[in-house]
């Protein structure tokens, strides 16, 4: 019994250590340059002001997407499991044995479920490269040399930078600013939105 007990153990160390790498990978793609994808200088939806603070911070998004609904189930599990039918028939330290195993499922369940959300849209937004709506601000583009990055065909004939320019063009010299100016799509704090819907629907 003792030696099933430790494997069990074992294998909760081994799923703990594989979503860990998972959220590392994203933590990998989350530090990569991404694609950047030529844009307009005159597209208003690239025109918005550059914020410093956001928001909705990344601290208030853990906090939401991670830290509540981790308190939440462990709360949940502690308190009402096993079910009285269940409890009735058990010794206090089975009974604290199983509430411990419901809230180690309901947290490989959370965090799975948030290192793979992190991984793909991590992944995605250096794959599209898709421009935030902050691009220009952020780039600080040169009205003198913006025609000199134009991409090819009609660029450089058309009027009023009405024309496609590659990022090779701004003067930003804070590179993490700029790259960030390129993962718009798709939206971190979506993603653990709607992760957290589904997980508490499916649950």
């Amino acid at each position: 019994m003792a030696t099933l007990q430790v494997s069990l153990a074992l294998s909760y160390v081994v799923d703990w250590i594989i979503i860990i790498c998972i959220a590392v990978v994203g933590v990998g793609f989350q530090n990569t340059t991404p694609n950047h994808r030529p844009f307009s200088p005159v597209d208003p939806n690239i025109s918005f002001p550059y914020v410093e603070k956001a928001k909705i911070s990344r601290l208030v998004l853990a906090v939401v997407s991670l830290v509540a609904p981790g308190v939440i189930t462990a709360a949940m599990a502690l308190i009402l499991r096993p079910g009285p039918a269940i409890a009735g028939n058990m010794r206090k330290s089975e009974i604290w044995r199983l509430k411990l195993w419901e809230v180690n499922t309901a947290w490989m369940g959370l965090a799975l479920g948030l290192a793979t959300t992190f991984f793909f849209t991590e992944g995605m937004k250096n794959l599209f490269g898709k421009p935030r709506p902050d691009l220009l601000s952020r780039c600080d583009l040169d009205p003198a040399t913006v025609q000199q990055y134009a991409l090819g065909g009609y660029g450089t004939q058309l009027p009023e930078w009405n024309l496609l320019v590659t990022s090779a063009a701004c003067r930003q010299q804070d590179r993490s600013r700029l790259n960030d100016g390129f993962n718009s799509f798709p939206s971190g704090h979506s993603s653990c939105t709607i992760h957290d819907m589904i997980s508490n629907i499916a649950g």
